[in-house]
């Protein structure tokens, strides 16, 4: 049909007389539009002339221009959705597609085509979506159908007039433009000649050359016939070689899964865009892509494998993974970030711990051999962090911005979109659905690491007014550049949650097992074997770990590692003032006669336990003093008193410290009498910006100090405490009571430390009372001599906690996160009540329910309740990453933590903390919970852990005997 041939420029040239002012003096096509607007209609078609592809001519314009009354929107918007629908319908029953498929498949089979050029579509997952598909706006214009790239040429597809439409939606768009669908397409050779379009000659020609090693293949792995197309696509992966082809076939998935693709022609679910939009490829990328075992794709990407069927080589046993050639980008290259996203996908689906730090092992290699500038950025982004914990650099961005942003990028309705989220519970496959469904006009240009970490610290850094416009504009870029499932982990990083169980202490042992692995590539003839240097590999693995304990900070630790390489220990790096340590914990007793038990004939002091913060104090070479808290955040602003009172006490010969101390609530009006943290809590906490005034303080704070880890430039943390202490001593030679206090203790030698000696016994006890009277929660007890270091973030039998809280049972409160509540009945209707508490299991990231708690709320605090989990607050899904029995009326996001105190500790068959770690198919739980105050010092995932209350459960005196629950 010439007619669709038209070239519309030559009708609008009739119609548009003068290059600066367009007058139109003859109608367009009268007997359709108007004379009077013949104008309009002018510049209307050179509109669409640059939106719609190039056979589209002058008469099928004006039919959509007069059914969508001009609208252009509207006009491309029908157009692309028709003809999307028709391809997703018909993309392997329609020669056009095949031919691509096939020509896709060529750089793969024995009789490879020359450089050719082919527009990719996007990876299509077979998704449900319940909406029209979007249009992604471009400032890039769309290039015309079916030219190549480099050739340019003006030639037209020849049309077979034999060609039948296939398929119902294709009969409606041939309808709909009096026009029968191409059935090839043409590729011009960069050098000389067109290509042939006849795809079922090539892949005759390709079948038939490997025939007899097609059925031999089949033979072996006992395939019927069905199975031909896929193992004649492999055997010619392999070119020809039967023993690499089954290496192909058992490393991939079960063929089964897949028995409605076409093998040979890959789908367009395996047609991805390309990675580096270059030219076409050349001829020594074509032999690097070779010796690499990767495919030539036909816009000039050099892809692996792993890409045309969905596979990731990461997930490669570590000696068998070749960093260079099994990675997706080429040295020197910015390392994708869709590598990083592959390696998540990998080990989202991975439960074993080991498995999923050997993936990640492998993603780091790839990246500390093409682009090690991209390494420190990968790893914030595989910890889900953008600064250190000290440096109090957020996001600052909820879920109403990221679904504004998503409903932007993707096209997609906010009311459809909360729809899919009440079926998925998890924003992130939410986009990914969004996002598949999508008709792209071009390819997106490709996501970088480097520019992933980039804009997300642009992001944090946004304040004022319009700040929220200037972060969903930078998210929505993000976005509109995402592929295959880079923004379902994109949403996931903004939302702060990637769910794939890899957290800081996965993650840095497989960088350190990469940085290992890598320099044993170099210097064993490129043939490392994890098992002959498996001390190396854990020693690094280790020494990065507790590197970073004593100085978390990757800017410092990641490029030292890479430095130092194998050489890398942990005295490569010493504690700097201005970056907190991770501070050491203590374990919990029942009593004093577990004490003893833990220190018989070893001496140990016992000091107050403070019911305060725990604080850092931290004194720089430049008088400059910083308080952070437990978990590392900076809260310098929020105590400006206590800065004054150090710099007052401490001696002018101790220049640099870092000191462990409780900041306590006193009422200096009455006797310093200790306060509750509840009191402290409500002291102002000001910000980096805006500091409270000594003047404006309300609560007085007393500073107790009860360790020393760094003092002048010497870290101490190897010092037993009782040399520590005498350290600090030399540090404030004088106190004052009220303001700045050493803590309360007494000490026992090793001469007494006996459960025979009844006067120790009753030394204790007496000093625990003391301890209860003065408003302390209890006592701390610790080892002076014996294994008396100071041991970050590890909860040594050298520090044990005794406090009040049932001394018999249940031996310390728990920290517990909120994540639902029922509707309260009687006098609490229109409240909630009970609340559903968690903790947190950091092996799996998962919040697993504890117990129900009612009680030791004040009205006050549940109208509060009410106000802060309403509309966005609560979700109608139970999260993937909830596990429990209970369903109560209501989901709350894991956001604040409360502390809870109960009796004791029971196995339970609706609540799953510690599931597995106590009883094979139970959890535990806590009898007579009641609520005790909100632990504002602490994130959710800060909470007490699964293994902290399994641990507890075993500390009990009254223990269960398993076996008789059964």
């Amino acid at each position: 049909n010439a007619k669709n041939d038209i070239d519309v420029g030559s009708s609008l040239t009739e119609i548009c007389q003068g290059e600066d002012n367009m007058s139109c003096e003859d109608g367009v096509n009268s007997d359709r539009a108007p004379r009077s607007d013949s104008l309009v209609t002018a510049r209307l078609l050179i509109e669409l002339r640059d939106s719609l592809p190039s056979w589209v001519n002058e008469e099928q314009m004006l039919d959509l221009i007069s059914k969508h009354n001009g609208n252009p929107v509207d006009i491309v918007s029908n157009f692309y959705e028709r003809e999307a629908e028709f391809y997703k319908q018909s993309s392997l029953a329609t020669s056009s597609l095949e031919n691509q498929a096939v020509l896709l498949d060529d750089d793969l089979q024995p009789n490879p085509l020359k450089s050719t050029c082919l527009e990719g579509q996007a990876d299509q997952k077979g998704f449900d979506l319940p909406s029209k598909m979007g249009l992604t706006k471009s400032t890039i214009s769309p290039r015309k159908r079916g030219k190549s790239i480099e050739s340019k040429s003006n030639k037209k597809a020849k049309k077979d007039p034999k060609a039948k439409p296939v398929g119902p939606a294709q009969s409606i768009i041939t309808k709909f433009f009096n026009k029968v669908l191409d059935s090839g397409s043409v590729c011009v050779d960069a050098e000389t000649k067109e290509c042939s379009t006849d795809g079922n000659m090539v892949r005759n020609d390709a079948t038939e050359a490997y025939k007899e090693v097609t059925d031999q293949f089949l033979d072996i792995v006992n395939g019927s016939e069905s199975l031909r197309d896929y193992a004649a696509s492999i055997i010619g992966e392999a070119k020809g070689d039967i023993s690499k082809a089954l290496n192909i076939y058992y490393s991939k998935e079960t063929p089964g899964e897949h028995a409605d693709d076409d093998r040979v022609g890959l789908s367009t679910k395996s047609i991805q865009f390309p990675l580096y939009p270059e030219a076409c490829s050349s001829q020594d990328d074509k032999k690097a892509s070779e010796k690499s075992g990767q495919a030539v794709n036909l816009c000039g990407k050099t892809t692996s494998a792993e890409e045309t069927v969905d596979k990731n080589y990461v997930s490669l046993p570590p000696e068998k993974y070749n960093p260079k050639e099994h990675a997706c980008w080429k040295e020197g290259q910015a390392a994708p970030y869709i590598h990083l996203v592959r390696t998540f996908a990998s080990v989202e689906g991975e439960k074993g711990k080991i498995k999923a730090t050997s993936m990640l092992c492998n993603m780091f290699r790839s990246l500390l051999a093409l682009s090690p500038e991209d390494v420190l950025p990968a790893v914030y982004l595989c910890t889900n962090k953008i600064a250190a914990d000290h440096e109090n650099i957020e996001l600052n961005i909820g879920g109403s911005l990221i679904s504004s942003a998503l409903e932007e990028a993707c096209g997609i309705k906010r009311s459809t979109m909360r729809e899919m989220y009440n079926r998925i519970g998890d924003l992130g496959d939410v986009a990914q659905l969004c996002r598949q469904t999508q008709k792209l006009l071009v390819p997106p240009p490709p996501l970088l690491v480097r520019d992933v970490f980039s804009t997300l610290r642009k992001i944090s850094v946004q304040t004022g007014t319009g700040s929220n416009r200037q972060k969903k504009n930078l998210i929505v870029k993000l976005m509109r550049s995402c592929r295959e499932k880079e923004i379902k982990f994109l949403v996931r990083t903004l939302a702060r949650n990637l769910r794939i169980g890899a957290m800081l202490r996965t993650v840095l042992p497989a960088l350190g097992r990469a940085v290992v692995m890598n320099s044993l590539w170099k210097y064993h003839n490129n043939e490392p074997s994890e098992n002959c240097f498996r001390e190396k590999l854990e020693g690094i693995s280790a020494a990065v770990v507790e590197a970073y304990n004593i100085l978390p900070s990757l800017d410092v630790v990641v490029p030292s590692l890479m430095g130092k390489d194998i050489e890398f220990s942990t005295s490569t790096l010493s504690m700097v003032p201005g970056i907190p340590i991770k501070p050491m914990l203590a374990k919990i007793t029942n009593g004093v006669q577990d004490v003893f038990k833990l220190f018989q004939d070893k001496a140990f002091t016992c000091e107050y336990k403070y019911d305060g913060q725990r604080a850092q104090i931290h004194q720089l070479l430049d008088g400059t003093v910083r308080v952070f808290s437990r978990n590392g955040d900076e809260t310098t602003c929020r105590f400006p008193d206590l800065v004054g009172v150090i710099k007052q006490f401490a001696s002018p010969a101790a220049e640099t410290f870092m000191l462990d101390a409780e900041v306590v609530a006193t009422d200096r009006k009455n006797g310093n009498k200790l306060m509750s943290f509840q009191e402290l809590s409500t002291r102002e906490r000001g910000s980096k910006d805006t500091s409270i005034t000594t003047e404006s303080i309300k609560v007085e704070v007393c500073v107790f100090v009860f360790d020393i880890m760094f003092l002048n430039g010497e870290q101490l943390l190897a010092l037993p405490l009782r040399d520590r202490r005498k350290r600090l001593k030399d540090v404030f030679p004088e106190t004052r009571p009220g303001y700045l206090e050493y803590a309360k203790e007494i000490t026992v030698g090793a001469e007494e430390a006996s459960l025979d000696n009844q006067d120790t016994l009753l030394k204790i006890n007496a000093f625990l009372e003391e301890a209860f009277q003065s408003s302390s929660e209890g006592i701390m007890v610790k080892s002076l001599d014996a294994d008396a270091g100071y041991y970050p973030t590890k909860r040594s039998d050298s520090w044990l906690k005794v406090k009040r809280d049932y001394v018999d049972g249940l031996g310390d409160t728990l920290d517990l996160v909120p994540i639902g509540a029922w509707h309260g009945n009687g006098r609490k209707a229109g409240w909630y009540s009970p609340f559903l508490m968690a903790c947190f299991n950091p092996e799996t990231e998962e919040f697993q329910s504890v117990c129900r708690v009612m009680s030791g709320f004040s009205d006050a605090f549940y109208i509060e309740m009410k106000e802060l989990y309403s509309e966005d607050k609560i979700l109608t899904k139970k999260p993937p990453y909830y596990r429990t029995g209970e369903t109560p009326d209501m989901w709350f996001p894991a956001e604040v933590v409360w502390e809870v105190r109960g009796a004791d500790l029971t196995v339970s068959p609706v609540h799953h903390a510690a599931l597995g770690l106590v009883h094979p198919s139970r959890g535990i739980s806590v009898r007579f919970p009641r609520f005790i105050g909100k632990a504002t010092d602490r994130n959710p995932e800060e909470c007490s852990t699964a293994a902290d209350i399994a641990e507890m459960f075993h500390a009990q005196t009254r223990k269960m005997n398993i076996k008789s629950q059964h």
